[in-house]
């Protein structure tokens, strides 16, 4: 069940090209205005974390965007990550509907 569309865009490549780029900010500068250490927002930018609800309303105050939008490219690429991760779509293809459960067998008395 191999999702075939592309990769969303990264919090990462977003905050890159949409806010440090444009407003000449670099990691640094990003660590500073976010109140973090610098391998923190380096971990951001560079895709190596994912975005939390706390970071998530820090670079909404921080950019004049809300939580919901970091927080959503964030999800879009979690989403993508497990429809295209082949050891977690063979455990999802184990998964059972739950109204299948009672009409199984062994819960028979």
């Amino acid at each position: 069940m191999q999702n075939l569309q592309r990769k969303p865009t990264s919090v990462g490549e977003i905050l890159q090209e949409e806010f440090l780029i444009p407003l000449n900010l670099k990691i640094s500068d990003l660590a500073q205005i976010l109140d973090v250490h610098r391998n923190t927002a380096s971990s951001l930018v560079n895709n190596h974390s994912r975005v939390t609800l706390e970071m998530a309303v820090k670079l909404a105050k921080a950019f004049g965007t809300t939580a919901e939008f970091w927080l959503n490219l964030q999800h879009s690429v979690d989403l993508w990550a497990l429809n295209n991760n082949a050891h977690y779509q063979e455990s999802l293809a184990r998964v059972k509907p739950a109204r299948d459960w009672f009409s199984v067998p062994h819960l028979a008395v």
